[in-house]
């Protein structure tokens, strides 16, 4: 009787910090995933297809146009949400009685350990979030000597770029690198092919496009880069561009590929 006593007790507790967890964000659920806490997710965004396990959970829509209906017949204790982008779905789960928690966007890498604090916090894992957080830190590549090379990062096709604003931008300085529109105070917006000649960047990231097409451009046969051949293609788009765990990853590949010859 005692056993039993203790197994009801036990099994009563593990019913009580059970969650039931939506995620709206892509790098909130890797984030998820990586603290451990992948099976409590019942709903994520169409677009988190990292890990691979993230496939077989509910989708939700996307993160603009999120479906409000179908996260709230997943009566979930918690949905993550990135304030910058869903503030009306927010104030639309609020008022029928969805918890909502609301993260500021990341400007820079030190923002994605505030992203991860937040939901570790919120998921009472405070040691996995601390602990993946150094180990994030610890992946750095150490700074490279010398002064950085001038880059420019063609995040999409029509010239989209990104400006001091973004953690884009401070992931490319963590690998050694200065984007060439760095002194922009926004985050993403679509550069003239003017402006980035007159930058002549020394290396190029193109998440979107070939290489071929970008040095078949009006006047690009003249850029520094495209002299030395430091056109980078390479990268793993999403890991990228997404402020997650995996985005350390590339940021070390990324300083190897900039210094490859110093």
């Amino acid at each position: 009787m005692k056993y039993l006593a203790a197994l009801c007790l036990l099994f009563s507790a593990a019913a009580a910090n059970a969650a039931r967890v939506v995620s709206l964000m892509p790098s909130y659920t890797e984030i998820i995933f990586a603290l451990g806490a992948g099976k409590d997710l019942v709903g994520v965004s169409n677009f988190c297809d990292y890990p691979p396990e993230a496939a077989k959970i509910q989708k939700t829509g996307d993160y603009l146009r999120p479906n409000v209906e179908k996260i709230y017949s997943l009566k979930p204790d918690l949905v993550f949400a990135g304030d910058w982008a869903s503030g009306t779905t927010a104030g639309q789960l609020s008022r029928l009685g969805v918890k909502v928690a609301l993260l500021p966007e990341e400007k820079s890498v030190a923002d994605i350990y505030r992203t991860i604090r937040l939901i570790a916090a919120r998921l009472d894992r405070r040691e996995e979030g601390e602990k993946l957080v150094k180990k994030l830190k610890a992946s750095l590549p150490p700074p490279p000597e010398g002064k950085p090379v001038r880059v420019y990062i063609e995040a999409d096709s029509g010239g989209w770029t990104a400006g001091g604003d973004s953690f884009l931008s401070d992931a490319v300085a963590k690998a050694g690198g200065a984007n060439v529109f760095g002194k922009e105070k926004r985050g993403y917006f679509q550069a003239d092919w003017e402006d980035v000649l007159l930058m002549d960047p020394q290396a190029v990231i193109l998440l979107s496009g070939t290489k071929k097409d970008f040095v078949s451009r009006p006047m690009a046969k003249d850029m520094a880069a495209v002299r030395s051949g430091l056109i980078i293609t390479g990268l793993d788009r999403d890991a990228f561009s997404r402020p997650g765990p995996r985005l350390f990853g590339e940021i070390k590949k990324l300083s190897g590929l900039l210094h490859a010859e110093k």
